[in-house]
């Protein structure tokens, strides 16, 4: 039993590659590469009972380990979109720990080592939530961990049903579209 990672499409990888070759120019491969599906759920969506499986693809993120101790993050466009990936943008260092560190607590979670989850990437734009999804491919249910949010009642160190998740941010959502503004002042 494992945490499964889901191989990008040849030309996904290709493009990742090309893309850092132009941002850093020749480089020593990654130590660790991790490619994450992204889904995406909108206000609308969470308030009106969408389910993580349900999350609209988004593209895709792929972290990666580096030989200096350096962590990156590149995200991609999702290719049905645009019939080829395009780089989004890349980040290094610090700001992308938590999310390296929390890949790899999942892999030690209790319930990866006794089922299979595909690893996934969640984005809640609306509210400002980034999470690891883990989903089951067993009978077991989905897993969520946060890993970044503005909203403090989120635990960016918690491992969460999908069901419990869910719970915790549809109300976010609810609240949010409750006080939307048609203003064209208002973001």
């Amino acid at each position: 039993m494992a945490l499964l990672l889901v191989a990008p499409k040849p030309a996904v990888l290709t493009t990742y590659m090309e893309s850092l070759d132009d941002f850093f120019g020749p480089h020593k491969p990654e130590l660790q590469l991790f490619h994450m599906p992204v889904g995406a759920l909108g206000l609308e969506e969470l308030a009106n009972g969408s389910t993580l499986r349900q999350a609209n693809p988004a593209g895709c993120r792929f972290i990666a380990s580096w030989s200096d101790r350096d962590i990156t993050s590149c995200e991609m466009t999702n290719p049905a979109e645009y019939g080829k990936a395009r780089f989004r943008n890349i980040v290094q260092g610090e700001p992308v720990h938590p999310h390296f560190l929390r890949i790899q607590e999942a892999q030690s979670l209790p319930a990866v080592q006794t089922g299979d989850f595909e690893l996934h990437f969640l984005s809640m734009p609306g509210l400002h939530i980034e999470a690891l999804h883990l989903v089951s491919t067993g009978p077991a249910g989905d897993l969520v961990l946060p890993v970044l949010s503005w909203d403090t009642g989120i635990d960016t160190n918690g491992v969460l049903d999908a069901t419990a998740f869910l719970a915790q941010v549809r109300p976010m959502a609810a609240a949010r579209l409750a006080v939307a503004s048609d203003s064209s002042l208002s973001s």
